[in-house]
């Protein structure tokens, strides 16, 4: 049933989404086939559902949000101040806010503000006096430090809880109310504000309203649309772990990575290979990588995976028309800047992540968390031929295909060659058909489009040179 009671009876023939509104289903289905019918007039833009795009024109080509929201006609204060200054300056635009580490500039500071959170992540010049927290904008600082003030006067005469402002003990208290008027019609939920309701229901309906216009991630909560585009692409991470060093969008992050790395208390052990956890659902998670099992599938190429989170993110990359991080080298293409950083450390040959037992180092955390496997004792998967032992059911499954039955089920639609892992052939591309090869070799010319090959290729006259001088 759906919010106002209507039976769900539209159905997405991709996926298990449904709505009682057949226009809904509509855009939902866009979401699959890449359609993007509603244009932006004033850039390339464009977005498969007609919500996205005047959230686009907000964020990008207007400074006034407030005005849009009320439903104003009028022009936005921002085209005012626009005015005003193109009349005073004799109909030429004045780029007023410039950045200070390049020479971009802008008529307005909100745009400003985007173009370091994206080209200078690095860059924030306010800072925290008490902790390490820093920021582009001062007053994001400002609200922070807030956050450090002892003094809360205002307390709850039913438990211990103690607030800065009126505003948020009368919040707290509806926690205590014992009617709770504003009550679920698909469940037994029940909640003394209404705006809690609301935010429940979209666990019903699936509406997911508030829309990322970098990813496409769809949220019913609006602070968590700002909490993701905080976290995934500005490049923000205040929270700082005191023991590693790691840091974080998002303050419940980095508690879930203390309790996950630096809690001694981890009462969910794996018997296979001695991973431990605190958490339930993560130890669930690890069991899928020794099962082999991969429940969630694409509809669109049949990739499978153990986590929902990894297909999503499969999508994302294998199949959305929208990929606005490209790398300079080669022409590598993706929705998310995590993903080209990744990439752009196969150019540059850097391997942050070093084995602690041995000299394997590599440019993924997730590498090195597969190679520390080879130092486990305890291997359960085992070749019966050559005696080959792993402890990931996928990592045997691969070798036994590429090792002993000799299927090559990955082609290459060039040249015909045939490769055991899907991987294996993506080398094959770059290194036999990829015209562009940035890393060259000074002494004969070799060239190659990756670093790590050009190393291996320098060993050979590093040898040749030392058989002559012997």
């Amino acid at each position: 049933m759906s919010k106002r009671g209507e039976m769900k009876k539209h159905f997405c023939p991709h996926c298990e989404y449904r709505t009682g509104n057949a226009a809904r289903l509509k855009d939902h289905i866009r979401t699959h086939t890449g359609e993007r019918p509603y244009q932006c007039q004033h850039c390339d833009y464009s977005a498969s559902q007609k919500s996205r795009l005047k959230m686009h024109i907000i964020a990008i080509h207007t400074d006034e949000k407030a005005a849009y929201e009320r439903g104003r006609s009028e022009r936005s204060t921002a085209c005012k101040r626009e005015r005003v200054r193109t009349e005073h300056t004799g109909g030429v635009r004045q780029h007023a806010h410039r950045c200070d580490l390049c020479n971009y500039s802008t008529t307005y500071k909100a745009h400003l503000k985007r173009h370091i959170a994206a080209k200078h992540s690095n860059y924030r010049p306010h800072k925290c006096p008490t902790c390490n927290f820093a920021a582009v904008d001062k007053t994001c600082v400002k609200n922070h430090v807030a956050t450090h003030s002892i003094e809360r006067p205002y307390s709850c005469e039913i438990c211990d809880y103690s607030a800065k402002t009126k505003d948020h003990l009368r919040q707290h208290m509806t926690t205590h109310a014992v009617e709770k008027p504003y009550k679920c019609d698909a469940c037994s939920y029940s909640s003394a504000q209404l705006s809690n309701l609301k935010r429940h229901m979209a666990k019903h309906t699936g509406e997911k309203p508030y829309k990322c216009d970098i990813c496409g991630y769809g949220t019913a909560d609006m602070s968590n649309l700002k909490r993701h585009i905080m976290g995934q692409h500005a490049g923000e991470k205040p929270y700082k772990c005191d023991i590693c060093g790691y840091s974080a969008a998002q303050r419940s992050n980095l508690k879930l990575h203390i309790m996950d790395k630096h809690s001694d208390e981890k009462s969910y052990k794996c018997k296979v290979y001695g991973y431990a956890t605190s958490r339930m659902c993560d130890f669930k998670k690890h069991i899928t990588t020794h099962t082999g099992e991969k429940p969630y599938k694409c509809d669109i190429c049949a990739h499978g995976t153990a986590y929902l989170s990894n297909l999503k993110r499969h999508v994302m990359d294998k199949h959305s028309a929208e990929k606005s991080y490209k790398c300079d080298t080669c022409g590598y293409a993706t929705s998310r800047m995590s993903d080209l950083k990744k990439h752009i450390a196969t150019h540059t040959g850097e391997k942050p992540y070093k084995c602690d037992i041995c000299d394997y180092c590599t440019a993924q955390v997730t590498n090195l968390k597969r190679h520390m496997a080879k130092h486990t004792v305890e291997k359960p998967y085992k070749s019966d031929i050559c005696g080959y032992g792993t402890v990931e059911l996928s990592h045997f499954k691969n070798h036994r295909r590429a090792r002993h039955t000799g299927k090559k089920p990955y082609k290459c639609d060039i040249c015909g060659y045939g490769a055991a892992q899907l991987s294996n052939l993506k080398l094959h591309i770059l290194d036999k058909h990829y015209e562009e090869k940035p890393y060259n070799c000074e002494v004969c010319g070799y060239g190659t489009s990756r670093m790590c090959d050009l190393k291996k290729h320098i060993t050979i006259h590093t040898r040749e040179t030392l058989m002559g001088t012997a």
